[in-house]
């Protein structure tokens, strides 16, 4: 008897990521949680649509958040996971990746 083995597409509400992601060399950030107290963070990847950072302070899932991004200004997000130190943001309105200084030479290559 062989057992199927469970993946992810194969779990309620999982979505495939439409947007392709650049790897960051942990770019310090400051990250503002309902726009109440700053929390330093490493944005360690991008999208146009959101991040993931390394983040000491645990942030409300679904609370919304202003990241300061290099190139942009300040972007609105919200929190969709915190895993330990890990989280992930979504950006309100996608970015230009090729305005963010973080980003720009490796979208212009």
């Amino acid at each position: 008897m062989t057992r199927k083995t469970a993946c992810a597409e194969d779990l309620p509400g999982f979505q495939i990521r439409r947007a392709e992601r650049l790897a960051i060399e942990s770019e310090a950030a400051s990250l503002t949680p309902d726009q109440v107290y700053a929390v330093e963070i490493k944005v360690e990847n991008l999208s146009s649509a959101g991040f993931m950072a390394d983040c000491p302070t645990p942030v409300l899932i679904g609370s919304y958040v202003s990241l300061e991004v290099p190139g942009i200004g300040p972007v609105e997000a919200q929190v969709r996971w915190q895993v330990g130190r890990k989280m992930g943001g979504m950006f309100l309105d996608p970015i230009s990746l090729a305005r963010c200084e973080w980003t720009a030479e490796k979208t212009a290559a």
